[in-house]
């Protein structure tokens, strides 16, 4: 089974022998490729919508997994019990309904060991979530598909309670574990942003903007490059 980039990058966080829900998992081609990697020993594919529960069932019934993997129609984790799974992965949606659904689905958290996030937006706000909800990031990836940059996060269950809490607003919102390793393909989409941002300041349409709005703009560019310092300095 081919899977995409995206898909690829954020099945390769899976912890191997995982118990694990895809929560929107659309067409059902992560969960079936986690199983038939030996990675998951279980999966319970969710999604909201019946259309892409009924193609995973049916793509299931093809490859012959139907005792591995259950499908099941639900909004986030409304059709998980708790204990059920120690792995949830959540991906292809913005990050505040990721939010949303994780915060939504307490009972079923409180026994989750490893989340597997890819949010296709508000990175930033997921990676506050996480700290302040009890887990750390371990691994994070990024991959570029059909010229979109996609970030994949990794977090498990917090061990040490005097872990430091990361001081800088950059480190929520671009993350450390990418700039510490120079990251090739990090750099490049932290220089596109800054780019973008730079342009802005200089777009003659923009110098009618109130100054909070260019303050943000200038906050964010010297955000990234404390980033991009970070970089040079590791």
């Amino acid at each position: 089974m081919q899977l995409s980039e995206r898909l690829k990058m954020n099945v390769s966080l899976v912890p191997r022998g995982a118990r694990i829900a895809d929560i929107g998992c659309d067409h059902g081609y992560a969960s079936i490729w986690l199983v038939q990697q030996g990675i998951a020993e279980r999966v319970i594919a969710s999604d909201v919508n019946r259309g892409p529960i009924e193609r995973a069932i049916e793509h299931v019934r093809l490859a012959g997994l139907e005792r591995q993997i259950e499908c099941r129609q639900g909004n986030g984790t409304e059709r998980l019990l708790p204990g059920e799974v120690d792995t949830l992965m959540i991906a292809g949606m913005g990050g505040p309904l990721m939010i949303h659904i994780l915060s939504e689905g307490r009972a079923v958290l409180q026994q989750v060991r490893t989340l597997i996030l890819q949010p296709q937006s508000d990175i930033g706000a997921v990676r506050h979530y996480l700290w302040e909800h009890g887990f750390s990031i371990c691994q994070e990836k990024i991959c570029l598909e059909d010229g979109k940059y996609y970030f994949a996060i990794r977090a498990e269950r917090r061990e040490a309670e005097d872990e430091e809490k990361p001081e800088a607003e950059w480190q929520f919102r671009y993350g450390t574990y990418l700039a510490q390793r120079r990251d090739p393909v990090f750099q490049s989409y932290l220089n596109k942003e800054k780019n973008t941002f730079e342009r802005i300041l200089e777009n003659p349409q923009f110098a009618s903007a109130n100054r909070e709005d260019r303050e943000e703009i200038v906050r964010k560019i010297r955000e990234i490059e404390a980033c991009l310092a970070n970089m040079k300095e590791g």
